[in-house]
């Protein structure tokens, strides 16, 4: 009968025991205006710009549309950013004054990782495609 009673216990402790957590590995929801995201976010398009060579104008944020942490060996940030193509050049783009946007516009989904025990923040992950209303 005690045997019984453990088997019981164990087995309706493991259907709670991950309720209100986050597993390690398991990528959860976050919001989209936290400060954490909005550095990654903006991190990801420096990066995209830097890579982008053959434009000469930058792209900037129009809006995270999602956003998602994964801890794994440090903290990846699964994004979903809407790029606006702007009518600035990335050598005008140091005295921070805002650039209009033109009408071209890119749904990009990025992955930061970041190590903060190291200080690093890698853009390993960017697809883009242009966007439709």
């Amino acid at each position: 009968m005690f045997v019984l009673f453990c088997l019981f216990v164990c087995a309706s402790a493991g259907r709670f025991e991950n309720v209100g957590e986050v597993m390690t590995g398991q990528p959860h929801e976050v919001p989209t205006n936290s400060t954490k995201v909005l550095a990654a976010a903006r991190f990801a398009v420096v990066e995209f710009n830097r890579a982008n060579t053959e434009d000469v104008f930058v792209y900037e944020i129009v809006n995270i549309t999602s956003a998602k942490i994964q801890v794994v060996a440090g903290i990846n940030y699964i994004l979903e950013v809407r790029l606006g193509h702007t009518v600035c050049k990335e050598s005008n783009k140091a005295d921070s004054k805002p650039c209009d946007f033109q009408s071209k516009e890119l749904q990009c989904n990025f992955i930061v990782t970041e190590v903060p025990w190291e200080d690093s923040r890698v853009l390993t992950q960017k697809k883009c495609h242009p966007h439709n209303d």
